[in-house]
């Protein structure tokens, strides 16, 4: 079949529909087999293909489909087929959120070249092995586009579904080859057809597929969707909805990329309207059971919950998905509660439960138990949802999204009801790197900070408790206690137990008490371990002597043991006996388990008393003040605190338990309860910091700035930057005597520090360092600070060695101001080279243009300034008032930013200027204006933590060519610049 001209029926679209300037139909001719020539002993040689002057008899099509068909159209099918197969099977579908459009993801099926190659392969040899006239010519180019269109390669897919469409338009014998498809002088009553009539006799439906170019039109539209072409592919869909000529056939197609074009776009409601009718579509029945779950599943974004609720039925219905079914049942369950339909959500609800107890339901119990808990939470009802949630729990077979899901739930729920110890736990439970929870990672880890300290002081107030507790018992009964409670821990944890009830250290060459030999030759003749009985019998016989012991060395539990005979240190009765013990110093140390070690931790005497009664104490004003302070909650912070003072009402006064409780009823707003504990505080500590606290609210804020201290110290960094150092450290001397530590900032430690250095004075400037470290342990400013205590500690061995050194350094450029006040730079000298040979070359003249002479865009013009996009750029940095000390930190930074980033590269940074106040950091040289564009991008990602002790309004970046920059300094027009800088890269600079 010969190649034809013919103009673009997608130009022709667009034009009749948006009627817009387009462009005529592209000279190019589609050559799906390549340009090559063929080998010189096959040049001679003609392909099938190409014998098109043999009469196409009966027999002979016969032959050529027959072939064709069976030979390859059936291979290269099935292969497509698999492909599509193998990407559905890998796909995993989340319930939970909106499903994919199609059961399969295109990086999938792209991932499978070699098979989607083998399809093109065979499908090009049915094409060249076979007469052209064949009736399988156009199946066998459609699924040429396919397999492109799945290999992502979308403009070869385009390119094969237009060749199809250009080509294999049916013509009369006689008729002109150049005719445009779609043209309006052959439409019909005022619409155009680009879609051909298939009109197919018997034999034809028989023996041959339908004609794939109606096929092509609408596997185009398709195309243009996924490569985003969304008016494109509006045009096409128009056009072939009206169409007349599209067969019937291809209706439900049409609604299925009508359909996906809406739901490419989030539209969901008309995606939805388009998808119920192309439900026939549907390759298998699962699949169609998928399509009924995303319909429900838009419907009920849209609020059609009659539908919703309908399909969710049909998909639960047809699916063999038990995981959908789930889905769908809770999903549906959901629309009843819209209703206000609680009894429909019970009955949901005892659904789910009775599927949990079937066994073909065996594997999905977590996902039953969690979706009928998190149903119970729509009712509300937490009392049934928490059990529900811990079977899920139980039941989870390494489901970390459901497991994760279920404990976030679990904490969640016992956060809200104030049951802070076990939230604290469920929190500890989840794996914070798991998708399913990473957008609350944040509320997480803050809750977890919160209540770590929190569980901190509830188990010293339990623990202290019960201690007493115990002391408060009868002789007799509290002596039977510890010593149940002590064979009971040295049981767990694998400590022999010995009559004196002491800590004896246990010994391993005790050889009074022999065991029965287990390697004796028995009466049977079976090797000890194939006897049963005798390997239960041992290994009882063990647990009930040494107990439940940890599978170690022996060495390592004698050193145990020898330590744990050494420490001294509160045992808390009620600990799991695995939890090490704190001593003084807060590290962990093993506990004794012994009947002396446990009396002697027991409040026994009244000094003992106190001391834990002074515990509890300190630990219910600290719990009070998290409760306030972080979690805001204030009810049950004044519950703390009046648990305090019922507790110890005279005994331990402390003026920050009524200012707390004030704090919390302002809060509150009870003014009443609020004046009540102000006066008592006013009353009974006047003088005190806590009263002191009542005559400034600001200081009830402190992690509020205030706006007046913010303004001051920005005006001492702007005098320390502009090299006014004297000025700025009596400023900021005064100024902290007035506000303290609370507004210092890294920067402005940072950039003192660096003006000691300048003075030499490394013990003060070591100070302000160590200051850095300790006030803002995160900021990108302690490495930092650190490196420069270690170098100044060694400032004075490193400048005998630099200057016992023979290096011949290069110098600098020098900057500075002349009488006029113009900028000079002064060049630093070059260093002399030895003398080489001269070259003696030929000079090449280049013609001179007139730049005034170019017809430039307006968009690359500016002022005086040309945009000069292929000619040697540079990176700059304009620094604004800032000192010469700041630009030469600037410039080491940035160099050691180079050196470790782009070491290949070697960059060089040259300093400059354009008037007294703005210096330049000039970071060059490279090829054109996008090298260097790539430069900024990174440069200036890589800025804020550079040079974190510079503030970001005292720099900015300009990428400019060498002719622009000298330019720049003549005029100092810096706003025309950017202006020419930003028409070529809007918004970056």
């Amino acid at each position: 079949m010969p190649y034809r001209k013919q103009f673009s029926i997608l130009s022709f679209l667009l034009l009749c529909v948006f009627s817009s300037a387009l462009y005529a139909q592209p000279t190019w001719t589609f050559e799906p087999f390549g340009k090559e020539k063929k080998p010189e002993q096959y040049e001679e040689k003609l392909l099938p293909s190409e014998k098109t002057n043999k009469k196409f008899t009966t027999f002979r099509r016969f032959l050529q489909n027959t072939t064709t068909h069976y030979n390859y159209f059936f291979n290269a099918t099935n292969k497509l087929n698999a492909v599509l197969e193998r990407a559905k099977m890998s796909n995993q579908d989340d319930y939970s959120k909106l499903l994919s459009f199609y059961p399969y993801s295109l990086d999938n099926t792209a991932s499978q070249q070699v098979e989607l190659d083998s399809v093109i392969y065979k499908s090009t040899a049915a094409i060249l092995l076979h007469d052209l006239r064949s009736d399988w010519v156009d199946n066998m180019y459609l699924l040429i586009g396919k397999a492109y269109y799945f290999r992502k390669e979308f403009d070869s897919a385009a390119l094969t579904f237009q060749f199809i469409n250009y080509n294999l338009f049916p013509r009369k014998k006689h008729e002109d080859d150049n005719r445009i498809v779609g043209e309006n002088q052959s439409a019909k009553s005022s619409v155009i057809s680009i879609a051909n009539p298939e009109k197919r006799n018997v034999v034809q439906k028989v023996t041959s597929r339908p004609p794939s170019r109606n096929d092509a039109l609408v596997w185009l539209a398709r195309t243009f969707i996924d490569q985003k072409e969304y008016g494109d592919a509006a045009g096409m869909i128009n056009i072939l909805n009206n169409d007349p000529n599209l067969p019937k056939r291809l209706r439900n197609d049409m609604e299925e990329v009508n359909a996906y074009w809406f739901y490419m776009q989030e539209n969901y409601d008309s995606s939805a309207a388009h998808l119920e009718k192309a439900l026939s579509n549907a390759d298998t029945k699962q699949d169609k059971s998928r399509w009924e779950f995303l319909l429900a599943q838009m419907y009920d974004m849209t609020g059609n919950y009659d539908k919703a609720t309908d399909y969710y039925a049909k998909a639960a219905k047809h699916t063999v998905d038990p995981v959908m079914d789930i889905f769908a049942r809770l999903n549906s369950a959901k629309m009843f509660k819209d209703k206000g339909n609680t009894r429909e959500l019970d009955n949901s609800i005892a659904r789910l439960l009775k599927m949990a107890r079937k066994d073909r339901f065996e594997a999905y119990r977590d996902v039953i138990y969690y979706s009928a808990a998190e149903m119970s939470l729509q009712k509300p009802d937490t009392t049934k949802a928490k059990p529900l949630y811990l079977k899920s729990v139980k039941y989870n077979a390494g489901n970390t999204a459901y497991r994760n899901k279920a404990f976030l739930q679990l904490g969640n729920i016992a956060y809200d009801q104030r049951q802070y110890k076990l939230a604290a736990s469920y929190y500890d439970s989840l794996q914070l790197n798991d998708p399913s929870i990473l957008a609350q990672a944040e509320m997480i880890n803050a809750r977890k900070n919160s209540l770590s300290n929190i569980v901190a002081q509830v188990n010293i107030i339990e623990r202290e408790d019960s201690l007493q507790k115990v002391a408060a018992m009868p002789a007799a009964e509290r002596d039977a206690l510890i010593r149940k409670l002590v064979k009971k821990y040295r049981k767990e944890n694998g400590i022999k137990e010995e009559d004196n009830s002491g800590g004896t250290m246990i010994t391993f060459n005790n050889n009074s008490d022999q065991g029965a030999d287990l390697f004796a030759t028995n009466s049977k003749g079976e090797w000890y371990f194939y006897n049963a009985t005798a390997k239960s019998r041992g290994y009882n016989d063990f647990k009930s002597k040494w107990g439940k012991r940890d599978n170690v060395d022996n060495w390592r539990r004698k050193a145990a043991m020898a330590q744990g005979l050494n420490a001294n240190s509160n045992i808390d009765i009620d600990r799991p006996p695995t939890d090490p013990i704190k001593d003084g110093a807060g590290k962990d140390k093993p506990a004794e388990y012994s009947y002396e070690a446990f009396m002697e931790n027991l409040p026994l005497t009244p000094e003992k008393i106190d001391s834990s009664n002074a515990t509890i104490a300190k630990s219910l004003v600290t719990l009070a003040k998290l409760f306030r302070d972080e979690l805001e909650d204030y009810e049950e912070a004044i519950n703390t605190y009046d648990n305090y003072l019922q507790r110890f009402p005279d005994k331990y006064p402390d003026p920050e338990v009524y200012l707390g409780m004030y704090i919390c009823y302002s809060k509150l707003g009870n003014t009443a309860k609020a004046d009540y504990y102000k006066n008592l505080l006013n009353t009974k500590f006047a003088g005190s910091d806590a009263a002191k606290l009542l005559s400034d609210p600001a200081a009830l804020k402190p992690n509020e700035k205030n706006p007046e201290a913010t303004k001051r110290y920005a005006a001492i960094y702007d005098l320390f930057i502009e090299g006014k150092f004297a000025e700025a450290v009596d400023a900021k001397k005064r100024a902290d005597s007035v506000y303290g530590k609370n507004y210092w900032t890294p920067q402005l430690l940072y950039i003192e520090a660096v003006n000691y250095i300048r003075e030499r004075n490394d013990s003060t400037a070591t100070d302000v360092l160590k200051n850095i470290i300790a006030l803002y342990p995160k900021s990108p400013l302690k490495p930092k600070a650190e490196n420069m205590i270690e170098v100044l500690k060694r400032r004075a061995e490193i400048e005998t060695y630099l200057t016992n050194l023979q290096v011949t350094r290069a110098e600098e450029d020098k900057i500075f101001i002349n009488d006029t006040g113009a900028v000079v730079v002064e060049k630093a000298k070059p260093i002399e080279q030895p003398a080489a040979v001269k070259q003696v070359t030929v000079p090449v003249v280049k013609p001179v243009i007139k730049q005034d002479s170019l017809q430039l865009p307006a968009s690359m013009v500016s002022g005086a300034f040309r945009w000069q996009a292929d000619k040697p750029h540079v990176v700059v940095i304009m620094l604004d008032k800032v000192d010469a000390v700041y630009v030469n930190e600037a410039k080491n930074a940035f160099d050691r930013y180079n050196r470790e980033k782009y070491y290949s590269k070697q960059l060089q940074i040259k300093k400059d200027a354009i008037d007294a106040q703005r210096t330049l950091l000039v970071f060059q040289s490279f090829t054109d204006a996008t090298d260097a564009y790539t430069y900024f991008e990174k440069l200036k990602k890589a800025a804020p933590a550079e040079i974190s002790w510079l503030q970001p309004n005292k720099y900015s970046f300009l990428v400019i060519s060498a002719d622009n920059l000298e330019l720049l300094k003549s005029n100092k027009d810096v706003n025309a610049y950017k202006t020419l800088l930003n028409n070529q890269y809007p918004g970056k600079f």
